[in-house]
């Protein structure tokens, strides 16, 4: 190793001082263009991205805070489950694919295609304000940001 830094000892020896200086402008500078390519751009892409991630969960906060202060309601809906979430899906716009009623009188939807954002609050809405209890909860995510969900709900005990 030391002979590789002697070689370059005397190679910069060997310089004139406006070669040197041009030599070290060009170091200067192409550490400079790295620097800011390597470090600077993805450290502002980052926190470009984490502010957008912030924002975005204060949204969805706001959105469960304003769903969550809603007063629940002086006396039980008497209507069916079923008749209760299709009539509240139907108001919100739930996309429902298939719905299914079981001897135990839970109610069971099929939702292939919604925003998270959306369906947790209509969920929220349906036990606080009609009364109904979730007995079943399942979703996953596609490819497009959106989710599929199967909800299975029931009256709640009282």
């Amino acid at each position: 190793m030391s002979r590789i830094l002697e070689t370059a000892r005397q190679a910069w020896d060997g310089r004139t001082p406006r070669e040197r200086a041009m030599l070290a402008v060009m170091a200067a500078a192409i550490l400079g263009v790295g620097g800011f390519y390597g470090v600077v751009a993805p450290l502002k892409r980052a926190s470009d991205d984490a502010r957008l991630g912030l924002q975005e969960a204060r949204e969805q906060s706001a959105a469960l805070k304003l769903a969550s202060g809603r007063a629940a309601p002086s006396k039980p809906d008497s209507r069916p489950v079923a008749a209760i979430v299709e009539a509240s899906a139907a108001s919100l716009g739930v996309p429902i694919a298939r719905k299914r009623q079981e001897g135990d009188g839970a109610f069971t939807v099929w939702i292939t295609a919604i925003d998270a954002r959306v369906l947790l609050p209509w969920v929220a809405a349906l036990e606080r304000e009609a009364g109904l209890g979730v007995v079943g909860f399942t979703a996953s995510r596609l490819d497009n940001g959106l989710v599929e969900a199967e909800v299975s709900f029931a009256r709640a005990a009282r």
